[in-house]
């Protein structure tokens, strides 16, 4: 608590609510506001330490190693900031935080400095640097209570469709000038293949920035389809056996005088001889990876064959199956088709941690190059198609087929479970299997509604 300053009848500094905000390692975004005035910096705000093992059904993890004692900080980073006004007048003004000690230090359980000291490891070792962005599938559902109920969505048109993409107007325009004037940059809006599905991409971010990116990108979805009477949900999939949304990470790598080097043409696959060993970092540890990029019970029924998602630990040249894609290029100029070069890691949905995620992706390629890891055969077909011989010839692996799975592929890995604090990666299992246990009480079509509302 701060000390009152003196009173007086002098004009007072124009104030309003600034959100800090923190997303907790079950892929929530939580935080506190602070009535500050406009244009002051933060001193940011008080947090719980507990509050790192807050499932997404909000329970408490127990056994935890805080309970109720202990204090940490939310130290604001100015150059997330967003002041938004949205269509029906509220106003979105916040930024993105780190979870500090009181004196300012980092907190090994913050998982926006998991990712800052993984890019670190990247620059200083390798001195390399990582361009990303998130391409993110939502579900858009009309409120009945608005005034958007009588037009509808006309979720019957069939997907990809004008009709589709011009009923939902004006969400989509609106949403993507919130997110230009959020600083954003936004490159595309459309309606996906299923019913109320839609997409939208942003221009790439350097480092850090592309997962923050990715938070405001979500939080300003939702707020703008609330504020048009429509509800927007980022859940992995809503109802057994129904068609998925997932998060597609793109990534590339980059010398520090702004280089791209993750491509060779000379290659057979295109990758350069340090992409190779990065993707082979992947590679080599995607059962692991999957824990922190598909962390929720019901992104594992998405994860399956014939999906267009991933199951199998494969690697492949614009294969849509594969856990890990090497992107296509357009155009003939070779300069412009380095740049344009990237990969892209498909088993990942919007449950999880945005930083956690990327940092363990950029924690596997450091390993790969590293030890040289070699790139993997490539499979350019749905490996749920090979036989059983043909897939061990390959190397190719059934993905964990559950969150339990997956955590125990985590625990199982030595050399993964080395890219985190203890203390983070104790809280991180501990939260996924309290979530784990406590969905396992509730069937399939009641997690889907959960997590529905929640993300």
């Amino acid at each position: 608590m701060s000390l009152p300053g003196p009173r007086g009848d002098g004009a007072a500094a124009a104030r309003s609510l600034r959100y800090h905000l923190v997303t907790d390692l079950g892929g929530v975004d939580r935080g506190r506001a602070s009535w500050l005035p406009d244009g002051a910096a933060s001193g940011g705000v008080g947090w719980v330490p507990v509050n790192q093992v807050i499932t997404p059904l909000d329970d408490i993890a127990s056994r935890n190693p805080w309970g109720s004692h202990g204090d940490r900080r939310l130290a604001a980073d100015p150059s997330t900031e967003v002041d938004l006004t949205l269509p029906d007048g509220r106003r979105l003004r916040g930024c993105i935080c780190n979870i500090v000690e009181l004196d300012g230090s980092p907190w090994d359980v913050c998982a926006r400095t998991f990712l800052q000291r993984a890019l670190s490891r990247l620059r200083e070792e390798h001195r390399l640097q990582v361009l990303a962005s998130f391409e993110h599938e939502f579900w858009l559902t009309r409120l009945e209570s608005s005034a958007a109920a009588a037009r509808g969505t006309d979720s019957s048109a069939p997907g990809f469709s004008l009709l589709r993409f011009m009923a939902q107007e004006p969400f989509g325009s609106n949403l993507m000038q919130s997110l230009e004037r959020a600083g954003l940059e936004p490159e595309m809006f459309l309606p996906e293949f299923a019913p109320d599905q839609f997409e939208m991409t942003l221009k790439p971010g350097w480092g850090v920035s592309a997962a923050d990116r990715a938070v405001w990108a979500k939080a300003i979805t939702r707020v703008s389809a609330s504020s048009t009477g429509y509800r927007a949900s980022f859940t992995p999939i809503r109802s057994s056996g129904g068609i998925g949304s997932g998060v597609h990470v793109h990534f590339s790598l980059w010398d520090l005088d702004g280089n791209p080097v993750l491509h060779d043409p000379a290659s057979p696959a295109g990758l350069s001889e340090i992409g190779a060993a990065f993707a082979g970092g992947l590679a080599k540890h995607m059962p692991a990876l999957c824990a922190l990029t598909a962390p929720s019970v019901i992104s594992y029924e998405r994860l399956k064959p014939h999906r267009w998602s991933a199951a199998y630990t494969c690697v492949g040249e614009r294969n849509r199956e594969a856990t890990l894609r090497i992107c296509p290029t357009a155009g003939r100029d070779p300069v412009k088709l380095r740049r344009q070069f990237n990969l892209e890691w498909r088993a990942a949905d919007a449950t999880a941690n945005p930083y956690l995620a990327l940092g363990a992706l950029v924690s596997a390629g450091i390993e790969g190059i590293r030890h040289r890891h070699a790139l993997p055969p490539l499979v350019n077909e749905d490996p749920s198609g090979l036989s059983d011989d043909e897939r061990g010839a390959l190397g190719v692996e059934r993905l964990p087929d559950s969150l339990p799975a997956a955590l125990g592929a985590l625990r199982a890995d030595d050399r993964a479970r080395s890219w985190f604090p203890e203390p983070l990666l104790e809280a991180y299992l501990l939260l996924k299997e309290t979530e784990a246990a406590a969905c396992s009480r509730l069937s399939l079509d009641e997690i889907c509604r959960r997590y529905e509302t929640i993300f």
